[in-house]
């Protein structure tokens, strides 16, 4: 299923969002990239701002409507000091939702960047007092489970030799997920190249903020390492180990993370995606094969 387009979005719903903005859309690029079909545009007004403005139909694609609510409520509540393009715009007409945020002028970090992208990551701060936000270990704690029901499932059969007899050890680092990635600082949990923007002056933005969570200081920085290995297979990871904030985290949480998400993806490919998001099993697929091949250099 295609991404909706600005101009595909009901033309009420559109003059919302300019009502909301103070000023009219005179242009609109659509962007291709992501998931899901719900519309992802940046946007010129009349008056010479720009916005990044994401929109879904509850009807067509109910999970990426209450995404965009989420998020929306999420970066309202960001910290200043928070590296995130401000929401300045939230419509909810008929069964659509609409959330405009500030437009970055930006490119999404290479090889060549990591090291500045793991500095940012280790600035997100500490998550003080009572927080609406989920608890991390709270949101994997699934995951944790996914090599056992795999194996209850009868699935076990169908993964590489090295996995099958890695299964016990697989199941036993999952199983310390939870706990492991336990923190009270901000996570994105969604760390990706193409969910962060490096703008003219090095300064590294995190956009797409959903599944924000309270958790381990260093969890967005082992996944974003692992996103590097996807992108880049000859990168050494275990190298940007070594950096500030990673260098006193225990291999054994690494490997639990490494392994509690091979699990999940794995378990996910079992089942066909989702029919508004046709490439996430792919991406899936790509993801838990870099996560065990890491694993698989660990533990040699």
């Amino acid at each position: 299923m295609a991404r909706t387009t600005w101009a595909e979005v009901p033309r009420a719903v559109r003059r919302a969002l300019e009502e909301a903005l103070g000023s009219e859309v005179e242009e609109a690029v659509s962007q291709s990239a992501g998931f899901s079909s719900g519309s992802a545009d940046r946007l010129v007004l009349a008056d010479g701002h720009r916005v990044f403005a994401k929109s879904a139909s509850r009807s067509r694609n109910a999970g990426t409507h209450e995404l965009h609510r989420r998020e929306a409520g999420v970066v309202r509540e960001l910290p200043a000091s928070v590296s995130a393009p401000r929401l300045v715009a939230e419509v909810e007409q008929d069964d659509w939702v609409v959330a405009a945020f500030e437009d970055v002028d930006g490119r999404h970090p290479g090889p060549d960047d990591t090291t500045l992208v793991l500095d940012a990551l280790a600035a997100l701060p500490r998550v003080d007092g009572v927080s609406a936000l989920p608890r991390l270990t709270d949101e994997l704690t699934p995951d944790a489970a996914s090599w056992d029901r795999l194996s209850a499932a009868g699935a076990v059969g169908e993964l590489d030799p090295w996995t099958v007899t890695h299964l016990d050890r697989l199941r036993d680092a999952s199983l310390r997920l939870p706990e492991a990635a336990d923190g009270d600082h901000l996570v994105h949990l969604d760390c990706r190249a193409d969910n962060l923007l490096v703008d003219a002056g090095s300064r590294v933005w995190l956009v797409d903020w959903p599944w924000a969570s309270v958790g381990a200081s260093w969890f967005d920085s082992v996944t974003y390492l692992l996103d590097v290995l996807v992108r880049d297979p000859s990168s050494d990871v275990e190298g940007h180990l070594l950096h500030d904030s990673l260098r006193e985290v225990p291999p054994e949480a690494v490997d639990a993370v490494l392994a509690g998400l091979a699990g999940s993806w794995t378990e996910a490919l079992q089942t066909p995606a989702p029919a508004d998001m046709p490439t996430l099993r792919e991406f899936q697929r790509r993801e838990a094969a870099a996560a065990l091949g890491w694993l698989r250099r660990r533990w040699a």
